[in-house]
C-alpha cells in the first residue's frame, strides 16, 4: 500500500448501499471466513462496484471473476492484522515493535486507529482474480495474500519473467482500469473504487465511500 497519507481526503459518502454478492454471477470464495478470521461467509461490496464488476465480466467473455473479499468489519481487519503480526514476529524474533509495525503495515492496514478508516471497511475495495470458463484460476504468479515482493502488480514486468503471468495480470489490470478502479502497487489482486485511497491516487477532490456496514447484519 504505497499511498500512506490518504486520510486527509474529504469523504462525501454517496449512500451507495452494500450488496450481497451471492445475488450476482461471480465465483465467490470468502477467504477470511475459511481461515477463521470472519464469522460471516457472505461477501459484500458497494452496489456500483458490483455493477462495474458485472460489466467487466461481460466484456471478458470466456473469463469469470473470482472474488475473495470485499467489505470487512474492523474486527475482521484486526484479526488479519494480528495474524500477520504474529507470523512476522515468529519469523523475526529480533524485530522491535516499531519494525514489526512498519513491516505489517506494508500489506495490512491497522484496524484500531480511529483516525484511519481501513479501506476494506468502506466497501470500496475488492480482492479478486480471473478464472477460465471452467472456474480454474489463471496463473498470476502467487497465491492470494502472498505478502512478498512477487505480489507486486508489476513484479513480473520489472523483472522480465514469465510471459504467461505477465499476460494474465495485464488482462486483469486493464479490465479493472477501464472501469476506473485503482490498482494496488503491492498486491496484484487488490483494487479500489470510491474510497480515500482511490481518491488520492486518481486525484479526485473527495472520496464517495466512507466507513459502512451491511444493513442486514
Amino acid at each position: 500500500m504505497t499511498l500512506l497519507k490518504y486520510e486527509h481526503i474529504e469523504i462525501r459518502d454517496s449512500g451507495d448501499p452494500l450488496v450481497n454478492l451471492t445475488d450476482f454471477d461471480f465465483l465467490l470464495e470468502q477467504s477470511y471466513y475459511k481461515r477463521g478470521f470472519s464469522k460471516d461467509s457472505r461477501i459484500y461490496i458497494r452496489k456500483t462496484i458490483a455493477e462495474k464488476l458485472e460489466h467487466i465480466q461481460k466484456k471478458l467473455g470466456n473469463y469469470k471473476l473470482k472474488i475473495w473479499d470485499g467489505w470487512r468489519s474492523r474486527e475482521v481487519q484486526h484479526n488479519i492484522y494480528m495474524n500477520h503480526w504474529q507470523k512476522l514476529k515468529n519469523e523475526h524474533p529480533d524485530w522491535k515493535e516499531e519494525k514489526l509495525k512498519e513491516e505489517v503495515g506494508k500489506f495490512v492496514t491497522v484496524a484500531t486507529d480511529p483516525h484511519r478508516i481501513p479501506i476494506h471497511s468502506t466497501g470500496g475495495s475488492t480482492d479478486l482474480t480471473l478464472t477460465d470458463s471452467l472456474g480454474n484460476e489463471l496463473d498470476m504468479g502467487t497465491s492470494f495474500d502472498h505478502f512478498g515482493p512477487e505480489a507486486a502488480s508489476l513484479f513480473y514486468e520489472i523483472n522480465d519473467i514469465d510471459d504467461r503471468v505477465r499476460s494474465n495480470r495485464k488482462l486483469l489490470r486493464d479490465a479493472m482500469v477501464a472501469e476506473e478502479f485503482r490498482i494496488d502497487d503491492d498486491e496484484w489482486w487488490h483494487f479500489d473504487y470510491g474510497n480515500q485511497l482511490w481518491a488520492a491516487a486518481l486525484n479526485k477532490p473527495y472520496a464517495i465511500y466512507g466507513e459502512c456496514s451491511p444493513s442486514d447484519k
